[in-house]
This record gives structure tokens, C-alpha cells and sequence, in this order.
């Protein structure tokens, strides 16, 4: 398994992800009644890995598939996966599914047998630092999406037209913004903005994802990360704006709607954020670039 480069894990096999097939009648395909986690490995752990499970669990339950009928499968592709990373820097990603059956928005009573995929890829950390120096050139856009966005879901159509209007306009990603003018969060990540020494997120109680890397900095950093309603109109104020999610922790962002913010170079609170999660990371999964 060592020399494979992505593994797939489906109906409780491992085999190579160019190998993978699921049913033309998953309703993951056919209705996006899915939710997924993508999660970092390395040294042969997943980190933060508890609570991703606990996350994707959570989704489903929300979208109404039962949790307990996806525990089982659920971790046995995650350990399955991690044992095929021998190790490696990657990135395990796991999907759960309404199940397959006769194409009808409502499946037969008494049910589907919900479906759990996964794959794991490499996926090396070591390539944060340069996206960390670049930063990102964002624009703002209304948040066209569903109102449930709480849940982890497939149901990703509005970031996918809001990454292409912005690689439209120039830019690199988007910023919803919602119908009072309130900042939410990148398409597929957690927005924070510092002023004062203090770097802010926005609030759960608007429509957008608990991410976990949100999680793990507002629980680790308290002296440094708080949140609170952030309005669009505050932008220009920001003394630095990051983005962070599973494969973009701290990332700083430099301009907005084609305006440049702070001084265009990574920020102390940025970098003092970056430079304690990826200690965590190290402390969890050893150092970058492969089992430790």
C-alpha cells in the first residue's frame, strides 16, 4: 500500500481511489443528501480528529440519517485509511450518504442503509508557508446559500459560484456577506478579523459552518481570539484579515474588493496564531513531511 499515492475506502474495502465506483443512485449524487470531513494526517494520526467524528455525526443527524447506523463503518474507514497512509502527510476525506436507491426525493419506508465513503491523499503541510508569505486577494459577495449551513453538507453549489465569480473578478476567493451586511465566512473557510490586538469571528448564531480549526483557536488562543458580529462596513478598519480552515490555517488575506489591507505582509497576531497551530499540529502528528 505504501507506494499508492490516494487510496479509497468503500463498502469496507481499500483499494486505489482510481478504483473507486459508487452506485449511479447514491442519493449523495443524486439529491447532495450527504455530509462530509476533510481532516489532516500525518505520523499516522488524523488531527483533531475526535472532533471531526463528532462533527460529521452531528451533520448527518441534522440532514436526518441516523448516527448510529454510520458509527460502525465510519470508523473503520478511518482507521483503514490512516493505516494505508503508512504515515504520510495527508488529507482523509469522508463522506456519508443517504444511501442508494430508486431516484425519489423521498426514500422507501422503511429506509436506505446509509452509505460511508472515504479517500485519503497526500497532502503536504510544508506548503502552508508559501500561501502564509503570498496571502490571498478576496471579494466580498452576497451569501446566496442555504440557510443551513451549521451542518457540514454537500450542498456546496453557492461556494462553488462564489469561488468562480471571484476568479472572475481577479481575485483568489470570496467573502459571503449577509442581507444585513454582516461578514460571515470565506466559501470554504472561517473568517477573522483583528483590531486592537484582538482577532474577531464571527458569532454561530449566523448561517455559517463550526469549523474546527475555529473550534481549536477560540478554545486554545483565548487571549488572542474572541468573537463577535463583524459588519461589512468594518473592513477597511481591519489591521489584518486571515482566513482558517483544515488545510488553510492562518492565512492572511491583503486585499478586499480590490483594496489593500494592512501592510500587505502577515500580520503579528496572523503570525503569532499560524506559529501556535502549527506547534499543535507537530505536537499531534509529528513534523511535516511523514510519519515522525
Amino acid at each position: 500500500m505504501a507506494d499508492a499515492s490516494a487510496w479509497a475506502w468503500v463498502e469496507g474495502r481499500v483499494l486505489p481511489a482510481a478504483e473507486a465506483r459508487i452506485p449511479l443512485e447514491d442519493r449523495g449524487f443524486l439529491f447532495a443528501e450527504s455530509v462530509y470531513e476533510a481532516i489532516l494526517t500525518g505520523g499516522g494520526v488524523a488531527f483533531t480528529g475526535g472532533l471531526h467524528r463528532a462533527r460529521i455525526l452531528r451533520s448527518a443527524q441534522g440532514i436526518g440519517i441516523d448516527p448510529a447506523r454510520v458509527e460502525t463503518p465510519l470508523d473503520a474507514a478511518i482507521r483503514d485509511l490512516l493505516r494505508a497512509s503508512s504515515g504520510r502527510d495527508g488529507l482523509l476525506y469522508l463522506q456519508v450518504t443517504g444511501g442508494a436507491g430508486p431516484r425519489d426525493h423521498l426514500p422507501p419506508e422503511p429506509g436506505l442503509e446509509p452509505r460511508v465513503y472515504g479517500t485519503w491523499r497526500p497532502y503536504l503541510r510544508s506548503g502552508l508557508a508559501s500561501l502564509r508569505a503570498r496571502g490571498l486577494n478576496v471579494m466580498t459577495v452576497p451569501d446566496n446559500r442555504w440557510a443551513l449551513g451549521t451542518f457540514k453538507t454537500t450542498q456546496l453549489l453557492g461556494a462553488v459560484l462564489a469561488k468562480r465569480a471571484a476568479r472572475a473578478a481577479g481575485a483568489e476567493d470570496a467573502i459571503f456577506v449577509d442581507d444585513q451586511g454582516y461578514l460571515l465566512e470565506g466559501s470554504s473557510t472561517n473568517l477573522f478579523f483583528v483590531r486592537g490586538g484582538v482577532a474577531w469571528t464571527p458569532p454561530l448564531t449566523r448561517n455559517l459552518l463550526p469549523g474546527i480549526t475555529r473550534h481549536v483557536l477560540l478554545r486554545r488562543a483565548r487571549d488572542l481570539v474572541m468573537e463577535r458580529d463583524l459588519h461589512v462596513s468594518e473592513l477597511a478598519s481591519a489591521e489584518e484579515l486571515f482566513f482558517a480552515s483544515t488545510t488553510r490555517p492562518c492565512v492572511p488575506i491583503h486585499q478586499v474588493d480590490r483594496q489593500p489591507l494592512g501592510p500587505g505582509t502577515m500580520g503579528p497576531i496572523t503570525t503569532e496564531l499560524a506559529r501556535r497551530f502549527d506547534q499543535w499540529m507537530s505536537e499531534e502528528m509529528g513534523p511535516p513531511g511523514g510519519a515522525p
